[in-house]
C-alpha cells in the first residue's frame, strides 16, 4: 500500500470517525430530549427531505467526482463548467421543492420547508466534497466534513437547549450550521455563476446517476415513511430508526475506503490488470468488513442501543439483530456497485436499482401491516440480497470490460 494511499485513507477515516461519533453522539441527544414519538416525526420529515435531495443533486456530484478524477467527456471550452451547470440545477430544484411544500399538511410544512433548503446547501457541501475528492485532495475533503459536521451539530446542538424543540426547530439549526460552514473558505469552489444548459453528454450520465440516487435512497429510506403510514403507533418509526442508526454508523465507516478505491478504479480503467487486482482487494475487505461487523453488531449492538438511546427504545434491540443480516450484502455491494460506475456500466446499475426499489417498496406494503417494524427489517435485508446477485451477474455477463469514455 503505497504512502499516498496511507495518508488519503488516514484523513478520510479520521474525519469519517469524527463525523460519525458528532453525529451519532447528536442523535442519541434527539432520540433522549425528543423521545420516541416527536424523533420519529422528525426522522419522518428528515427522510422526506432527503428523497427531495436526489433531485436537487440531479446525479452531478458522482459525475463531477468521476469526471474530475479521469476526464472523460471531450473538452468543450463553449460547455459551462460542471460546477455552475450542477449550482443551476440545485438552485431550479429547490425552488421548485419550496413551491410544493403548501401541498403537505399545514403541521408539516414549515419542517419541509426547512427540510428543503437544509439539504440544498447539503447538496452544495456535497459539490465541494466531490471535486476535491476528484482532485485527489482527499485530506481537504476531510478537514471539509469535518467542519461542515462540527458548524451543524453545534448549531443543532443549540436549538435543544430550548424547552421542547420540535423537528422545525431543529432542522432549523441544521440549516443555520450549514450555511455557516459554507461561509468558509472551503466554499470557494462554489464561487461561480449558476448556469442552465440542457446538454446530452452531461444529463445522459445525470439522469442515470439520478435514477440510481432515487432509486437506492428509497430502498433506504421508504421503510421509514411506510411505517410512519401503516403503523399506528409512532414510536416503532423511532425503535426502527434507533436500530438503523447503528447499521449507518457502519456504511459511514466503510464509505471513505469505497471512495478511494473508486477514484484508483477509474484511474487505472485502462489497464485492465490494475483494475482487476485493486477491484479483488476491495471485495475481500469490505467481506471481511462486513463479517466483523456483523458479529461485533450481534455482540455489542443490544448493549450499544441501550446505553446511547436509554431504556425508552428497548424494542429496538430486536429490530438490530434482524437488520444486522444485511450487512453482509451492503459492504460487498459498495464495491460491486462503485466498480460498475468506474467502467461506466452505470445504466445497467441504474436499471437494477429500480428495480431493488419497486421490491423492497412492495416488500414494506407487504410485510408491514403484519409484522411492524420487524417486517421492514425482512424488506431491507431481501433487498440487499437481490442486489447483491444482481450485481454479481453483471461481471459474470461482462467481465471487466468497460463501456468506454462518456
Amino acid at each position: 500500500m503505497s504512502r499516498a494511499l496511507v495518508a488519503a485513507l488516514s484523513s478520510q477515516w479520521g474525519a469519517t470517525l469524527y463525523a460519525a461519533a458528532v453525529s451519532v453522539g447528536l442523535t442519541f441527544l434527539l432520540g433522549r430530549l425528543l423521545g420516541p414519538a416527536v424523533f420519529g416525526e422528525y426522522t419522518y420529515i428528515l427522510t422526506l427531505g432527503s428523497l427531495f435531495a436526489i433531485l436537487q443533486d440531479g446525479g452531478f456530484s458522482t459525475l463531477l467526482f468521476r469526471e474530475t478524477a479521469k476526464a472523460a467527456l471531450t473538452v468543450d471550452r463553449a460547455r459551462p463548467a460542471l460546477m455552475s451547470l450542477a449550482l443551476g440545477h440545485l438552485a431550479v430544484a429547490t425552488l421548485f421543492g419550496l413551491l410544493l411544500a403548501p401541498l403537505f399538511p399545514e403541521a408539516d410544512r414549515i419542517s419541509l420547508g426547512a427540510a428543503v433548503l437544509y439539504y440544498a446547501l447539503f447538496t452544495a457541501s456535497a459539490l465541494i466534497s466531490a471535486e476535491l475528492k476528484g482532485r485527489n485532495n482527499f485530506a481537504a475533503e476531510a478537514l471539509w466534513r469535518a467542519v461542515t459536521r462540527t458548524s451543524t451539530a453545534l448549531a443543532a446542538g443549540v436549538v435543544l437547549l430550548f424547552p421542547s424543540p420540535g423537528p422545525a426547530a431543529v432542522l432549523l439549526g441544521l440549516l443555520a450550521g450549514q450555511a455557516l460552514a459554507l461561509a468558509t473558505p472551503f466554499a470557494r469552489p462554489l464561487a461561480v455563476r449558476p448556469r442552465l444548459a440542457v446538454r446530452r453528454e452531461i444529463y445522459g450520465p445525470c439522469a442515470a446517476f439520478l435514477c440510481i440516487s432515487a432509486a437506492t435512497t428509497i430502498y433506504f429510506r421508504c421503510d421509514i415513511v411506510l411505517l410512519r403510514q401503516l403503523t399506528p403507533d409512532p414510536a416503532a418509526t423511532g425503535n426502527y430508526a434507533a436500530a438503523y442508526r447503528l447499521i449507518e454508523g457502519v456504511i459511514m465507516l466503510a464509505t471513505p475506503l469505497a471512495h478511494i478505491f473508486f477514484r484508483r478504479l477509474r484511474v487505472s480503467l485502462d489497464d485492465a490488470a490494475a483494475f482487476k487486482r485493486s477491484f479483488g482487494l476491495m471485495l475481500a475487505v469490505m467481506t471481511g468488513l462486513s463479517a466483523c461487523a456483523t458479529l461485533g453488531g450481534l455482540l455489542l449492538g443490544p448493549f450499544i442501543l441501550t446505553l446511547a438511546f436509554g431504556d425508552k427504545y428497548a424494542d429496538a434491540v430486536p429490530l438490530l439483530s434482524w437488520l444486522l443480516a444485511s450487512l453482509p450484502f451492503i459492504l460487498p455491494n459498495y464495491v460491486l456497485t462503485q466498480a460498475l460506475v468506474a467502467l461506466g456500466r452505470e445504466r445497467y446499475y441504474a436499471g437494477l436499482t429500480i428495480v431493488a426499489a419497486f421490491l423492497n417498496i412492495g416488500l414494506n406494503l407487504l410485510l408491514i401491516p403484519h409484522m411492524a417494524a420487524k417486517g421492514a427489517a425482512l424488506a431491507t435485508v431481501a433487498t440487499e440480497a437481490t442486489l447483491c446477485a444482481g450485481l454479481a451477474l453483471a461481471f459474470v455477463k461482462w467481465g471487466f470490460a468497460g463501456k468506454g469514455t462518456r
